[in-house]
């Protein structure tokens, strides 16, 4: 049985996983028969775990042992849930990763995600970071002759001008680390910039930035660095990190373009795919690019806990990338 963990599973597909294992196997086994890592195990069996299914890793005698436990066991601690009906429900949008101005970018995607958001009448959307591509100067000399705006007047005014304007939705957003090369450059904050000739857009901080939604936290974030082939192990630490009165109801990260979503330590944490196509950078360091956006339905109790999360993934393939989309795609705009 071979398994595909770059996007997430589905209810039945979790349902036949957890039938197709063994009461108890060696991790190594296990990885083995699904044609994945052993790093990726792990992750599959919070996946599973997040389904409610009752399974764990443990160490045993120096070996890891993927293990079934019997249903009452695994569901003697649950938490009891505020009925769904008795929740305010909410639903918001998330885009990352344009990187607007790069000839890799993908305008298209972006206005078919905002598109979906005016049909299901999301007016509020959350970006993760790195709107442009940004200039890295004499760090990526290539970067020079991939992008079609350059510093960060021209930049922020191709955003102004070209980021999807539909009324009625607000886009919050943070800056991630192409967009601050403009500040390393010459100390302009993009995101002041976007947002004085944007009243749509709202500037929310570089690097992270916490919204509070129907009274729970959601925190949206661009980290740094590269990713683990256990996806879920780089928030993980993020997460690890947080003290127990600093912990947001919801993490969102942009910056690894990958999809993912898992439960800990009562965060729900979504990795968010990005809206570009997979630069020469990435190509050449091995770096997959998962293309596409979120919608999420959040329902939260009286005191702003959230009780029932479900985040929904629209993915885009390869076949749906237009090439020179940015000399040829045009800004969507929708009044009513």
């Amino acid at each position: 049985m071979k398994l595909n963990l770059t996007r997430m599973i589905t209810d039945e597909e979790a349902k036949k996983i957890y039938g197709y294992l063994k009461k108890e196997d060696k991790l190594i086994d296990v990885a083995k028969k699904l044609e994945i890592g052993t790093d990726e195990v792990f992750g599959l069996v919070e996946l599973l775990q997040h389904f409610d299914f009752p399974i764990d890793i443990e160490e045993e005698f120096g070996h890891y042992i993927v293990r079934k436990h019997r249903k009452q066991m695994a569901s003697k601690h649950k938490k009891v849930k505020v009925p769904m009906e008795e929740c305010k429900k909410v639903t918001f949008g998330v885009v990352t990763d344009t990187h607007l101005c790069s000839k890799d970018q993908q305008l298209h995607m972006l206005n078919n995600a905002y598109r979906y958001f005016y049909a299901h009448e999301i007016d509020h959307v959350l970006h993760l970071g790195d709107v442009v591509d940004g200039d890295y100067g004499e760090k990526r000399k290539g970067q020079l002759y991939n992008r079609f705006c350059h510093g960060a007047d021209e930049q922020a005014d191709y955003v102004i001008d070209m980021y999807p304007y539909v009324e009625g939705i607000q886009t919050d957003f943070i800056q991630g680390s192409h967009d601050e090369t403009h500040k390393i450059n010459g100390g302009a904050t993009l995101g002041r910039m976007i947002e004085k000739g944007r009243k749509d857009m709202i500037y929310r901080g570089q690097d992270h930035a916490d919204v509070v939604i129907n009274g729970a936290t959601v925190r949206t974030r661009h980290p740094g660095g590269g990713i683990d082939k256990y996806r879920s192990r780089s928030p993980q630490r993020t997460v690890d990190a947080m003290t127990s009165g600093n912990k947001p109801a919801v993490l969102l990260e942009g910056h690894y373009h990958k999809s993912y979503y898992f439960e800990y330590r009562n965060v729900h944490v979504c990795l968010c795919p990005a809206l570009c196509f997979q630069s020469q950078f990435m190509e050449r360091k091995d770096i997959s690019n998962i293309m596409g956006f979120y919608d999420i339905d959040m329902y939260t109790d009286e005191k702003g806990d959230v009780q029932y999360f479900v985040p929904r993934e629209h993915l885009f393939d390869e076949s749906q990338i237009r090439k020179d989309d940015w000399r040829k795609t045009k800004r969507l705009v929708i009044r009513h």
